[in-house]
């Protein structure tokens, strides 16, 4: 087991996180009380920085594993949930140790299926345990070859080992389809001291629809560091 700190990468990065007091856009049933589905609030929680809603997307997603033990979404979704968490520096111990135990349950239930090797990387990288984290993902890559989520779990745990070429070697030049891996893209080449090309890759970040806390910090950081206003296109 990797000894390394737990320190998550974007917090290395950014040295220190702001909590976004933005709020979530919902529907409104009869009545007038608001609701949203347990991936909007994951979505919107990613999206705004917002530990509250996916705390809330938590609770229905630990239901969900309970009502139907056998479908691995309901865990990827709660590994996915940890690992935010922890980026943003609010995960707690009594989360970690129920998210490794629905990542075990996973793996013993499906060994065989990527997204089983997948959610525990994802959970590792969370805590930390980065080499550990880069093994399973290793596996869930060898079990789906190309799978863009995957290679961006492994650029980012290489970004938080200060390895920027390693996360640059794996996503650039791919035809990505997801602004989160523009993102993780875009700090590998801030981390190199490339400020062009980070910059270059928040904007493609931005336009296949990557927005909100994320964007705006780093933005932000390259402003301050530039002494410049930037505007993406």
């Amino acid at each position: 087991m990797s000894n390394r700190s737990a320190v998550p990468f974007l917090i290395m990065v950014f040295f220190g996180v702001l909590v976004s007091a933005s709020g979530l856009s919902v529907r409104v049933i009869q009545g007038g009380v608001p609701i949203a589905s347990p991936r909007e609030l994951i979505e919107e929680g990613i999206r705004l920085g917002n530990s509250e809603l996916l705390r809330k997307a938590w609770g229905s997603y630990e239901q969900a594993v309970k009502l139907e033990p056998n479908v691995i979404d309901g865990y990827m979704q709660l590994g996915r949930i940890y690992f935010h968490l922890s980026m943003m520096g609010v995960a707690t111990d009594d989360e970690f140790q129920k998210v490794r135990n629905y990542a075990r349950q996973a793996l013993s239930k499906s060994p065989e299926i990527a997204d089983s090797h997948h959610l525990m990387g994802m959970v590792l990288s969370g805590k930390g345990s980065y080499l550990d984290a880069i093994d399973e993902l290793r596996l869930a890559l060898n079990l789906k070859p190309g799978n863009e989520f995957i290679l961006c779990d492994m650029a980012a745990i290489h970004l938080a080992l200060h390895q920027p070429e390693e996360s640059i070697n794996i996503l650039e030049g791919k035809k990505l389809k997801d602004g989160w891996s523009y993102f993780i893209l875009s700090l590998a080449w801030l981390q190199k001291g490339a400020k062009g090309r980070a910059l270059l890759n928040l904007n493609k970040a931005k336009n296949v629809g990557f927005s909100g806390y994320w964007l705006d910090k780093t933005l932000s950081a390259l402003e301050k560091d530039l002494g410049i206003p930037l505007k993406l296109h």
